[in-house]
C-alpha cells in the first residue's frame, strides 16, 4: 500500500513528465470554464494539498498562469499536531500567490512584491506577489469570504488565469458562491475510525454542499429582499402572500435565536443570515410537529449532526439555499499519517458507489 507523503508529493513536483495526460479532473475544471476553484478539506490529513497540487502542476503544464491563496494558513513543513512532515505547496514560475509578508521568508520560491493588502493575519498583513522562480510557499490568507473575494479579483487583474482557493484544515468559507465558482471536496481515512464511519461523513458533507437553491421563486426573491435589511428573516404566510419579518443583530448566533422566538404557526420559512448549528435545529423542532422551511445563504453556513439533520427532514422539515455550492469531485486519500489505512482499489470504489453521480478520484492510486 503507498503512503501519502511528502516524500509522494516532492515525486509529483520534481517529475516534469507527470500530469502531461490531462487528467479528468483538470478537464472538468477547463470544459466548465471555472475559474475560481475552491479545495475543501473534510479534515487534516486527507490529501487536499496532494489535490492542490495536483492542479498547479496541471496549469503549469498547459501554459496556464495560476494564483494561489488560504483561507486562513496552509504549506509549513510540519504538522503541528502530529509533528509529522506535510506536504509542502508548489508555486510555478509567473504564478500569483497571496499570502502573508511574514511568509515570503519562509519561502522556497523566489517572490516578487506585487502589491501589499489592508487584510491581516497572525502573521502580518497580506501580500500579492509573482513568482520569479518556482518553487515551495506557505500560503497565510484572511478567513473572511469578502476579504478573499477583494484578493481573488486583485490577483486575476495581477495576471492570474485561474485561482485556486485552498480550505486550510477544514474552512468550508472557500467553497462559498460569493467567492468561487466550483468545489474540489477532499475525504480519507483520517475522517473516522471505519470505512463505513468515513464513507458516511464524505456523504453527508456532499449532500449538505449539494442542497438546491429554493424552489418557489416568491420565496427565493422575498428571502433575498429581507437579508438586503437584516441578518435574519422570517417569511410568514398570509392567504396566498407572505410578508417579510426582518431581525438585527451584531452577532449572527443571537440573530438566529430571535428568528426562532419569533417564529409563529403561520411562519413558512426562517432565513438564517449566519450559521445554522444542531442546538437551532432542536430548538425549532420542539415548537413545531412539521416545522418551517429553512433558507440559508449557501451551504458554507451549515454546521449541524447527520442525526440533527435526519430528524429534522423526518418531521417534513426542509433545507434550501439561495446560491448553490457546485460540487465538481471528491478526492479521496485512503491512508492515515497515524497507521490506519485501506486499500485503495477498495476504498476508491466504495467512495464511488456511495457518491454517484459525482466523480471520484484517487490521484495518487491513479496518477498516469
Amino acid at each position: 500500500m503507498y503512503i501519502y507523503s511528502a516524500a509522494v508529493e516532492s515525486f509529483f513536483i520534481r517529475n516534469a513528465q507527470w500530469g502531461i495526460v490531462m487528467s479528468e479532473l483538470f478537464q472538468l475544471i477547463l470544459d466548465r470554464s471555472y475559474k475560481k476553484i475552491a479545495i475543501v478539506g473534510m479534515t487534516k490529513n486527507v490529501g487536499k494539498t496532494v489535490t492542490l497540487n495536483y492542479l498547479v502542476q496541471e496549469f503549469e503544464i498547459s501554459g496556464l498562469k495560476i494564483g494561489l491563496v488560504s483561507a486562513g494558513y496552509d504549506g509549513e513543513r510540519f504538522d503541528r499536531l502530529t509533528l509529522k512532515e506535510k506536504p509542502r505547496i508548489y508555486a510555478p514560475r509567473d504564478s500569483i500567490v497571496a499570502t502573508a509578508k511574514a511568509c515570503f521568508d519562509a519561502a522556497e520560491a523566489e517572490l516578487e512584491l506585487i502589491e501589499s493588502s489592508f487584510f491581516s493575519t497572525p502573521l502580518g498583513p497580506v501580500c500579492i506577489a509573482r513568482v520569479r522562480k518556482a518553487g515551495l510557499v506557505e500560503l497565510a490568507g484572511p478567513g473572511s469570504v469578502n476579504s478573499l473575494k477583494e484578493l481573488t479579483d486583485r490577483m486575476s487583474l495581477a495576471g492570474a488565469d485561474y485561482i485556486i482557493v485552498d480550505g486550510a484544515i477544514n474552512r468550508l468559507a472557500s467553497a462559498s458562491p460569493k467567492l468561487t465558482e466550483a468545489t474540489i471536496l477532499a475525504s480519507g481515512a483520517a475522517l473516522g475510525p471505519t470505512m463505513d464511519d468515513v464513507i458516511r461523513k464524505t456523504n453527508f458533507r456532499s449532500a449538505l454542499m449539494n442542497l438546491n437553491r429554493v424552489e418557489n421563486e416568491k420565496l427565493f426573491r422575498m428571502a433575498l429582499k429581507g437579508l438586503d435589511h437584516g441578518n435574519g428573516v422570517l417569511l410568514h404566510r398570509e392567504g396566498e402572500d407572505f410578508r417579510i419579518e426582518t431581525v438585527e443583530a451584531s452577532i449572527p448566533l443571537i440573530a438566529g435565536a430571535l428568528l426562532i422566538d419569533r417564529c409563529r404557526q403561520n411562519t413558512e420559512a426562517l432565513v438564517f443570515g449566519g450559521a445554522l448549528v444542531d442546538n437551532s435545529l432542536v430548538d425549532i423542532m420542539e415548537l413545531y410537529d412539521r416545522p418551517p422551511g429553512i433558507i440559508l445563504f449557501d451551504a458554507t453556513k451549515l454546521f449541524i449532526s447527520p442525526e440533527t439533520y435526519n430528524k429534522y427532514t423526518n418531521r417534513g422539515g426542509k433545507i434550501e439555499v439561495l446560491k448553490e455550492i457546485d460540487l465538481i469531485a471528491v478526492t479521496v486519500n485512503p491512508t492515515d499519517p497515524c497507521g490506519r489505512g485501506y486499500a485503495p482499489e477498495m476504498f476508491l470504489e466504495r467512495m464511488r458507489e456511495s457518491l454517484a453521480p459525482c466523480p471520484v478520484f484517487d490521484l495518487v492510486y491513479e496518477r498516469p
